[in-house]
């Protein structure tokens, strides 16, 4: 896939908008590096990343580009660096191949083709990764009537690994159908990134995010309020004065 999207894709470049927002999302997430980013012409509004912890991908389509806004972007963008935050680039791209059904061998993860019962449990915890995920977004964005707005739309797009959405309350049939998706079903992740926002973990969070914005603005090597240029260690603007942190 890397070769592909190296010869097929616009691989994203520093410093561009898109370049900037990858980073200020991954800022926010504290990811201890930043995945290789490519943009793929056309396709559906979205994003994903494949890849291991080693070496992690992230793919935006120029569609999302075009058709959203930057807190929409950013959304999408907090949700696919989640993934990466996390930890669940190996066990979430085995899950996407199992959701395209193919069929998985030793040449292809070192494993023997794998058992109704293990790839269920795997699609169930692809499932709650796109919770956590959808947390990670929140938590970019900070506020959840953007990240339930942007999972609707998704919805109605296309899903990436040819899933049936699920955009109002499901019958009996679709909650037995989601044993075999690689998401949630749409009302289910919403009712759960609501419950997180208003939650004491995510004022935890959000309070830690703080923190550390307030901190890295104070390492800036220029006032943020007059623009007079400091040393990173001045706590103090020397012409206007005010605090930096």
């Amino acid at each position: 896939m890397l070769s592909k999207l190296s010869q097929e894709a616009h691989r994203v470049s520093y410093p561009t908008v898109l370049d900037s927002l990858i980073r200020k999302c991954a800022v926010k997430l504290a990811l201890d590096s930043l995945p290789d980013a490519f943009v793929v012409d056309g396709g559906t509004p979205n994003a994903f990343t494949f890849g291991s912890e080693e070496k992690a991908c992230l793919v935006v389509y120029s569609s999302l580009l075009e058709s959203a806004n930057e807190m929409e972007q950013m959304a999408v963008l907090g949700h696919e660096l989640g993934h990466i935050k996390s930890g669940h680039m190996l066990y979430h791209t085995l899950a996407e191949v199992l959701g395209r059904g193919a069929s998985l061998s030793a040449s292809l993860f070192g494993l023997n083709i794998l058992s109704i019962p293990i790839q269920l449990a795997l699609l169930s915890w692809h499932r709650e990764s796109e919770v956590t995920a959808d947390r990670a977004s929140l938590l970019v964005v900070n506020d959840v009537d953007v990240v339930t707005a942007l999972l609707k739309n998704l919805a109605l797009s296309p899903n990436p690994v040819g899933e049936q959405n699920v955009v109002g309350e499901p019958g009996m049939l679709e909650s037995a159908s989601e044993l075999f998706r690689t998401h949630p079903i749409l009302s289910r992740r919403i009712k759960l990134v609501k419950e997180f926002a208003e939650s004491n973990e995510f004022l935890r969070a959000e309070k830690k995010i703080e923190l550390q914005q307030t901190v890295l603005r104070g390492l800036l090597p220029f006032c943020r309020y007059c623009g007079t240029k400091k040393s990173s260690e001045a706590l103090f603007c020397p012409t206007c004065r005010k605090a930096q942190v």
